[in-house]
């Protein structure tokens, strides 16, 4: 009798899926020209929901004399939307940026 509600729940999970598949990400940081930026994008919206995504990342920025620090990224997607950059830098501590990483973060809405 316990696997009826356990077989709904599933077939109405099952029913939200394809609203889930929905994504935002970004990419990067990555380097053009000298200006290192994290790119990001939204999937189309299926008509259901057309709300922005909210990105929050941290960044790790190394720079030429070897520093290594933290920075926060964030901002919001619109569905559909490609090449936003949400953020931008050349140099971090007065020096130049060698590489930068995404130490974590997502987009979600």
């Amino acid at each position: 009798m316990q696997r009826i509600p356990l077989i709904i729940a599933t077939l109405a999970l099952g029913a939200w899926a394809p609203l889930a598949l929905a994504d935002a990400q970004c990419q990067g940081p990555v380097k053009d020209g000298n200006t290192w930026n994290l790119v990001c994008s939204a999937d189309p919206s299926d008509g259901s929901d057309d709300s922005d995504y909210q990105c929050d990342y941290e960044l790790s920025l190394t720079n030429a004399q070897g520093l290594t620090r933290s920075v926060e990224a964030s901002g919001s997607v619109s569905p559909g939307q490609s090449g936003v950059i949400l953020w931008s830098a050349i140099q971090s501590d007065n020096a130049d940026i060698v590489s930068a990483s995404i130490a974590s973060g997502s987009c979600g809405l």
